[in-house]
C-alpha cells in the first residue's frame, strides 16, 4: 500500500474534510480574494479548486473500485478555475462539498477489503497507480494548498 496502515490513510484523508474550512474560517472577503501574485489562485479559488478535485477523484475512486484499470481522465485545473470563474462561487458551498465528498469516500474507503486498496488505473502523465497511491495523492495535494492557503494568508498581513 503506502507507508501509512489503511486505517491511517482513510482517518487521514478524512480528517481533511474539516482542515479546509477551519484553514478559512474567519478570514475576510479581501483575504479570500488576495493573488499573492496575478498567476497565483486566491484561497477561495483554492478552495474551491478542492472541492471540485474532490469531485473528480470521488469518480476516480469509484472507477478503481469497480473497473478493471480504468482510465483516469486529468483535467486542467487552470481552466476550470477560469472558465467556471471560482471567485464568483459560494465559499460555503464549496466547503460543504468538500467535507461531504470527503466524508462520502470515506465511507466507501473504510469498508473495502484489503487487496481493494492494490487496485489500480491508468493515468495517461503517472501511467498505473493504486488506489491508495490515489487517496495518499490527496492527502498530499490537501496540504499543499493548505501550505498555499498560510502564504497567501502572510503575503497579504505583511502588506
Amino acid at each position: 500500500m503506502t507507508q501509512l496502515s489503511k486505517e491511517q490513510l482513510v482517518a487521514t484523508y478524512k480528517a481533511g474534510g474539516e482542515a479546509l474550512a477551519q484553514a478559512v474560517q474567519g478570514l475576510s472577503e479581501a483575504e479570500l480574494l488576495h493573488h499573492r501574485l496575478p498567476e497565483k489562485w486566491s484561497i477561495k479559488q483554492i478552495a474551491v479548486h478542492l472541492a471540485d478535485a474532490e469531485l473528480a477523484v470521488s469518480f476516480r475512486v469509484r472507477n478503481i473500485l469497480s473497473e478493471k484499470a480504468p482510465a483516469i481522465q486529468p483535467f486542467e485545473q487552470d481552466n476550470w478555475t477560469d472558465s467556471l470563474n471560482y471567485e464568483a462561487l459560494d465559499l460555503a458551498a464549496a466547503l460543504e462539498r468538500f467535507r461531504l465528498l470527503r466524508a462520502a469516500n470515506s465511507e466507501l474507503l473504510e469498508q473495502i477489503k484489503d487487496e481493494a486498496w492494490e487496485r489500480t488505473g491508468a493515468h495517461p502523465e503517472n501511467g498505473l497507480i493504486t488506489l491508495a497511491q490515489v487517496i495518499a495523492g490527496q492527502i498530499n495535494h490537501l496540504q499543499g494548498h493548505l501550505d498555499q492557503i498560510q502564504t497567501a494568508l502572510t503575503d497579504y498581513r505583511s502588506r
